[in-house]
């Protein structure tokens, strides 16, 4: 059975699950596919095409699926797409993906995006993450997983944040930030290992002391970046952390934004 306050607007094109709690004020829009077990706390506002999962909490005055805010959208049919078990808290604003971008903006599971965070069209967001208040994602930007950036951060468009990074606040990202990092200014510099991050996700001591030698030789080191490359494949080639490291470093040389 589904809990929805009278004062709710609701779309007879959603299509909404089961164990549902719709408060006072919220609106539904056609094309909305809402899972098991959400809980709309009040004046939300969540529009289609979108696809949400089960589990997630929608605070007051937050805005889901609404219109890219991109010049080039004429309307065409593009989507948002939810995990489950996300925490989206107020003021938080996320928009549909754009042609231009694949069509779609996909968000993962167990998120916590704080209060007026604002994630732009054909963003892409892994799992774990921890967006803090007033931060916002440019348009095609991508988060993996157990990221937590700052409040008041800034990402560029087209960047792209490996897993376990944590910045700091107020930092102005304007270069993709490779797994592990940690860092914060305007603009924003890698700093260092998010050691205690590394701890929390269970990391070995023998994997944290690979990542803190590869991070030293790329970042420390006196060596080119290329030359940095070979010497640690050589070293730690075979480990999985550090392999996922290289992978990223190697996905992103040609961007000239590391």
């Amino acid at each position: 059975m589904n809990n929805i306050h009278p004062t709710a607007i609701i779309d007879e094109k959603a299509e909404l699950g089961n164990h549902l709690s719709i408060g006072p004020y919220c609106r539904i829009g056609a094309e909305v596919e809402l899972g098991d077990g959400c809980q709309l706390k009040s004046h939300v506002v969540v529009d289609g095409p979108c696809r949400i999962g089960s589990e997630n909490i929608f605070f007051p005055f937050s805005i889901i699926g609404g219109d890219p805010q991109d010049l080039k959208f004429n309307q065409e049919k593009t989507q948002l797409i939810v995990g489950s078990n996300n925490t989206f808290r107020e003021g938080v604003s996320v928009h549909r993906g754009t042609i231009g971008g694949g069509g779609k903006t996909l968000i993962g599971n167990s998120n916590l995006l704080m209060g007026y965070v604002h994630v732009a069209h054909d963003c892409r967001i892994g799992n774990n993450n921890i967006l803090a208040n007033y931060t916002g994602l440019s348009g095609h930007v991508t988060l993996d997983d157990y990221v937590t950036l700052g409040g008041q951060n800034g990402v560029a468009q087209f960047l792209k944040i490996g897993s376990f990074v944590y910045t700091g606040a107020g930092s102005l990202i304007d270069r993709n930030v490779p797994p592990y990092s940690t860092g914060y200014g305007n603009r924003f510099e890698v700093k260092g290992v998010n050691i205690v991050g590394l701890k929390r996700q269970k990391f070995s001591r023998e994997q944290i002391a690979e990542i803190l030698e590869t991070h030293r030789i790329y970042y420390r080191s006196e060596l080119k970046n290329d030359e940095a490359l070979r010497v640690i494949e050589e070293t730690f080639g075979e480990s999985d952390a550090v392999r996922t490291f290289l992978d990223f470093i190697y996905s992103m040389e040609t961007s000239g934004k590391l």
